[in-house]
């Protein structure tokens, strides 16, 4: 009981601190749409966002999730109108490439070769936008979201209205998915699961070229993430001693697939599909190793015959 009692502490904390940082962005968003400067971005914006199946205005959402954090840009979804296919593409790519700031530091911190994840991060970033945004915007277009944004087939509401009915439900929506995520992950921690998950999935792992003792700080960062798991992934590695060789192959399937169930839940509120962000996230890192696994791999010496 008191596990759980810590863990929900931890969660309403959580949420509390999400709060001071989503809702003066929501605010803002908002704010914007009722004057001419959202419109004056969405419309120097088009092309290039265009090119992604999203609209001028998800410009602002997209800097919001790589300079700030993820919170910022659900945000900054709510207080726009997205069809479910653009904002899985959102989700998709702010999946692979959130929060930049502080999470490169990390990546820097761990691994001599720190700008070149980083580079991969916002490189995969780019392609996934390119490659499945017009696949995503035709697939669902959908009816408009109405997460705080009003209907293009619709006037829009009130200024108050936006702000107080639209941001109270996007608030509250987000309190029901982030709470029990984070106390169903502290529980989980609290009972040391991941210690437990460390002999089912070694096989796995091994596959892809990991040494076991960096199972802990995988398993971390794929279900917490990097800043929530950083304490659990610096740990391990230094007490460990693990070399740089796997350092780098847990740094690259980090930066590319990590804190799975918060990241990709968390845009249920604004309308995303989840299914293939999980999907392309987890088949992109996956090929990824499978890759740097043949490039990395030692060559073959063969020894000199007797008498040659």
């Amino acid at each position: 009981m008191s596990l759980f009692r810590h863990a929900l502490q931890k969660a309403l904390h959580a949420y509390a601190r999400l709060f001071k940082i989503v809702a003066p962005i929501y605010v803002a968003i908002i704010l914007l749409k009722h004057t001419p400067i959202l419109p004056w971005i969405a419309a120097h914006m088009a092309p290039a966002m265009g090119a992604l199946g999203l609209p001028g205005e998800a410009a602002l959402v997209l800097v919001l999730g790589a300079t700030i954090n993820i919170y910022a840009a659900i945000a900054g979804c709510a207080g726009l109108a997205l069809t479910p296919g653009q904002a899985t593409t959102i989700a998709l790519m702010l999946g692979f490439t959130h929060n930049l700031l502080v999470e490169s530091a990390l990546i820097l911190k761990l691994s001599r070769r720190g700008v070149l994840w980083i580079a991969i991060r916002i490189v995969v970033a780019v392609a996934a936008g390119l490659v499945f945004g017009p696949i995503f915007a035709r697939a669902w277009p959908g009816a408009v979201v109405l997460a705080g944004a009003a209907s293009a087939a619709t006037s829009a509401p009130p200024i108050w209205y936006d702000l107080f009915v639209n941001g109270g439900k996007s608030l509250l929506f987000l309190f029901a998915v982030l709470v029990p995520i984070v106390v169903a992950l502290e529980v989980l921690q609290g009972m040391g699961a991941l210690a437990r998950l460390r002999a089912p999935i070694k096989p796995v792992i091994t596959f892809l070229g990991f040494d076991a003792r960096a199972s802990e700080a995988l398993i971390a960062g794929v279900f917490f993430g990097l800043v929530y798991g950083a304490g659990v992934i610096v740990n391990r590695v230094e007490d460990e001693g693990l070399e740089e060789d796997q350092v780098g192959r847990l740094c690259l399937t980090l930066v590319l697939c990590h804190a799975m169930v918060e990241d990709t839940v968390l845009f249920a509120p604004v309308g995303a599909v989840l299914w293939p962000i999980v999907i392309l996230r987890v088949t992109v890192a996956a090929g990824a190793l499978l890759v740097l696994r043949v490039v990395a791999r030692p060559a073959v010496v063969t020894a000199p015959r007797q008498g040659a």
